[in-house]
């Protein structure tokens, strides 16, 4: 089974676990815009206040770790095209 979800953080990376659990063969790609795989929404009226310096402390997991812990390929939108397309040529991602 090949699955395609669009949107990571929440949803798509709770989503794409929850697949990956219920079937260890599958092909998962997610497709997140924002260059975020899963962070802390709880803390972001930390950081907005100040309390939290580094936005990296929001970041729970990056497409490399998700990809180890999970087996799923996450794709981050990098300018106009996904990360994984930028470097072959393809086309870029609408």
């Amino acid at each position: 089974m090949k699955v395609v979800i669009v949107g990571g953080v929440a949803g798509g990376a709770t989503a794409a676990a929850r697949l990956r659990r219920l079937d260890e063969q599958a092909e998962i790609i997610v497709l997140e815009r924002s260059g975020f795989v899963s962070y802390a929404n709880c803390g972001l009226p930390y950081y907005v206040g100040g309390i939290i310096q580094d936005q990296e402390e929001l970041t729970l997991q990056t497409p490399e770790s998700f990809y180890r812990r999970f087996r799923v390929n996450v794709r981050v939108k990098k300018s106009n095209c996904f990360e994984s397309n930028c470097q072959d040529g393809s086309s870029p991602a609408a």
